[in-house]
């Protein structure tokens, strides 16, 4: 008599199946941290000295890489945010402006 041997396989019909399922396995694990969602942003314009814009840029530029990764805007949130906190401290005691009632007056200024 004799035996029938039977092939085992060892990697499936397909070699990718096991990496694969191992891959979807890591995952599984730990899933992806979810950010806080962004703050709403709106656009801004107005006008600046040209000398002064012409300095932001080239800083920005400068420090547009690792590992400041500095933009044009978030350098004019920090500068709008810094000199804000610094005008409540000196001008409203420390505590937030109070809310206007109107819109901002457009135009030229006076006396100008």
């Amino acid at each position: 008599m004799s035996k029938t041997r039977t092939r085992r396989p060892t990697l499936g019909a397909n070699p990718l199946d096991t990496y694969v399922a191992a891959t979807q396995a890591r995952r599984r694990v730990a899933p992806p941290a979810t950010a806080p969602p962004r703050p709403k942003k709106i656009r801004a314009t107005f006008h600046l000295r040209a000398d002064l814009f012409e300095e932001v840029r080239d800083c920005v530029v400068a420090l547009s890489g690792p590992p400041h990764r500095l933009t044009l805007a978030a350098m004019a949130e920090d500068a709008l945010q810094e000199r804000l906190t610094k005008l409540r401290k000196t001008a409203n005691k420390g505590k937030p402006f109070p809310k206007r009632v109107g819109q901002l007056r457009g135009g030229r200024p006076i006396g100008s």
